[in-house]
């Protein structure tokens, strides 16, 4: 993966993928304390490409993304969301654009978040590969990083990454259970 743009905060480092993110995370966020990253998958029990189209479906994603209230497209692959977050350190009310971008049916797709809320600005980019061994399972491959840039928040920053697994994890799990009533 070409690697457009670097931030750098303290010891870690934030890659970016897309100029235009980039632009807008260094003007939001001057330089990002810390970042948290995941690198995980989750194997589904239903083939890749009924797993892909759930991942493309927004009326899915609106069910099936914890905390997430609205969701309404502005663009093709762009959207406006709203969400609300009930875990401790990231408890709140936040708003912002979901995209997916560089999509390659039924193998691959990026997803970033960001917007402003209870801890201030945010972002999330993940990664998302799906690949299978056989016809009736989907190895759901993410890998990402995101953050907050409030340097105040250490609250927020400490659980981020308990937090931010486990709403992937909820969201992954969500999309395992509707591929499996698809079948």
């Amino acid at each position: 993966m070409k690697r457009l743009g670097e931030l750098s905060g303290g010891s870690r480092n934030i890659y970016i993928h897309s100029q235009p993110l980039r632009s807008k995370l260094i003007s939001l966020f001057g330089g990002v304390e810390e970042v948290v990253e995941v690198d995980t998958h989750k194997v589904i029990d239903a083939p890749r490409n009924v797993v892909f189209e759930l991942l493309m479906d927004p009326h899915v994603l609106k069910e099936t993304m914890p905390g997430l209230k609205t969701m309404s497209e502005k663009d093709s692959g762009i959207y406006s969301v709203e969400m609300e977050l009930g875990i401790p350190g990231i408890k709140g009310q936040y708003h912002g654009e979901l995209s997916i971008q560089n999509v390659v049916p039924p193998n691959s797709y990026h997803l970033s978040l960001e917007g402003e809320g209870s801890n201030g600005p945010f972002f999330m980019s993940l990664d998302v590969r799906l690949t299978s061994s056989n016809d009736a399972q989907t190895d759901l491959h993410y890998k990402g990083k995101g953050g907050f840039s409030d340097q105040s928040n250490s609250l927020g920053q400490k659980v981020l990454s308990g937090a931010g697994n486990l709403l992937i994890s909820q969201f992954f799990g969500a999309i395992s259970r509707r591929a499996r009533r698809r079948l």
